[in-house]
């Protein structure tokens, strides 16, 4: 492999990457109630924690200067030897409070164990030391101080000999507490362990998702092409915000549906013009993926270009393409299926019907839900409206029900060319995707390609 093809690849892996990490913020405001109650929890949970375990210490402290005896500086100057008095102090101070001989002399002369903590600190260059007992009980910490002031210079005379210490000043019993409790502080902290214990868990969950959540994932998980992606869309009418049916026909949304259909309708027309296709079927996975919408959508695209465009609603269980169009219930497919009326009034009525902006464009409703029309879908009847349909347009779209779930759009796949399914992104599970792709390969039907679908 050449060095500018692995470029090329590593380039492929880190936008793969990126798009993986935008998509997985993307999914996170899903769980804001998740990652909220558990910053709950978890601020309460180390309130809490910290509350119970709180202990609060006390230290008792003084100042002091170090002094040779007299005598034993005959030799050289006084403070010289003080100063030296007070660094070797402070030095062999940590050896002697290890040792166990001046707690026992300290315990003994308190009459209970030493449990506080003992330290010295020295000003560089001077015979300045500060002593400090750090303790639990505070009186407790005061009387260790005072204890070790009256047993230590005969603890440390054999080391560095006879010392004077002579106290500048004291805490006294010490009132505050080194360790005051910050709640806020304790509450922060415990909200975001739980906001990253939240974080955690979605992402857990985001890396075991068996969905598609983009159109690499078509491409990738599903081994087909993908068309392109249906943008989430809303639209504001009397400044509260609402959601229904989005047409690309609707002059607000315009510029946020018109060129991604423009781009799927390309990428169809390109196809079935390359096989010679003119019959297409159009289905999802699953209920609720957004197919009767894309329908709707990708035949007005294609009758935008000037093309004769039909569209039979074939999901005669939840027909819905109708209220797409904003229109009023009324008799459709599933009644010239059972007879009940002739191809031509279905037709004719069907245009009177059409109050859409494109003459060149024929829909067909499905009309009343049956239980069950995978029977009527099999007709002959069926068969002699797509040959009619087809003798007269340049394409005709076939909204079926969802191939997992149904046998309908293996039987109309007999009459279509060629398939587009539709997938909502984060919904179906992809081996149930497989399975009615699997479904609909049975009948020898060429996939054209998978849509995602944000709406």
């Amino acid at each position: 492999m050449s060095s500018s093809q692995k470029g090329k690849d590593n380039n492929l892996d880190t936008i793969d990457q990126l798009a993986i990490a935008v998509d997985f913020l993307k999914t996170l405001p899903r769980f804001w109630i998740v990652l909220l109650v558990l910053a709950i929890i978890g601020s309460g949970f180390n309130y809490i924690r910290a509350y119970i375990t709180y202990e609060p210490v006390y230290t008792a402290s003084a100042s002091f200067t170090v002094t040779l005896k007299r005598e034993q500086s005959l030799y050289g100057s006084a403070t010289y030897y003080d100063n030296a008095a007070a660094e070797h102090l402070a030095k062999s101070f940590p050896y002697i409070l290890t040792s166990s001989l001046l707690h026992r002399t300290v315990a003994k002369d308190m009459g209970e164990p030493v449990t506080g903590s003992i330290n010295v600190t020295v000003v560089p260059n001077t015979n300045l030391l500060t002593l400090s007992v750090t303790d639990r009980d505070p009186e407790k910490a005061y009387r260790t101080l005072n204890s070790v002031f009256k047993n230590y210079p005969s603890i440390s005379e054999p080391i560095i000999g006879k010392v004077n210490m002579n106290i500048l000043d004291e805490s006294g019993v010490p009132t505050t507490p080194d360790n005051s409790l910050t709640f806020l502080r304790e509450t922060l902290m415990g909200a975001g362990m739980g906001l990253l214990l939240g974080v955690g868990w979605a992402l857990l969950v985001f890396i075991t998702n068996r969905t598609v959540l983009s159109e690499a994932d078509v491409k990738k998980k599903l081994g087909i092409s993908c068309l392109g992606s249906v943008p989430k869309v809303s639209k504001k009418e009397r400044s509260t915000e609402v959601s229904h049916y989005f047409l690309i026909t609707d002059h607000k949304l315009r510029d946020q549906l018109q060129e991604p259909f423009r781009m799927i309708k390309n990428k169809v027309e390109y196809h079935v013009q390359k096989h010679h296709q003119k019959v297409l079927l159009i289905t999802s996975a699953t209920a609720s993926e957004g197919k009767s919408l894309f329908s709707a959508n990708l035949a007005l695209s294609l009758a935008s270009t000037g093309k004769t465009v039909a569209l039979i609603d074939c999901d005669l269980r939840h027909p819905t393409v109708r209220y797409i169009f904003n229109m009023s219930p009324n008799v459709g497919l599933g009644e010239y299926l059972k007879g009940e009326m002739e191809l031509a009034d279905y037709i004719n009525s069907s245009v009177a019907e059409n109050t859409l902006p494109y003459k060149n464009f024929l829909f067909l409703p499905g009309g009343a839900s049956l239980a069950d029309g995978s029977h009527l879908l099999s007709q002959k009847r069926m068969k002699d409206l797509i040959e009619l349909v087809k003798a007269r347009c340049d394409y005709v779209l076939l909204d079926s029900a969802p191939a997992g779930l149904l046998t309908d759009s293996v039987v109309l796949a007999k009459f279509a060319d060629a398939a587009i399914i539709v997938v909502r992104k984060d919904v179906a599970r992809i081996d149930v995707i497989n399975d009615a792709l699997g479904h609909l390969s049975e009948s020898d039907i060429s996939i054209v390609g998978g849509v995602l679908n944000d709406v």
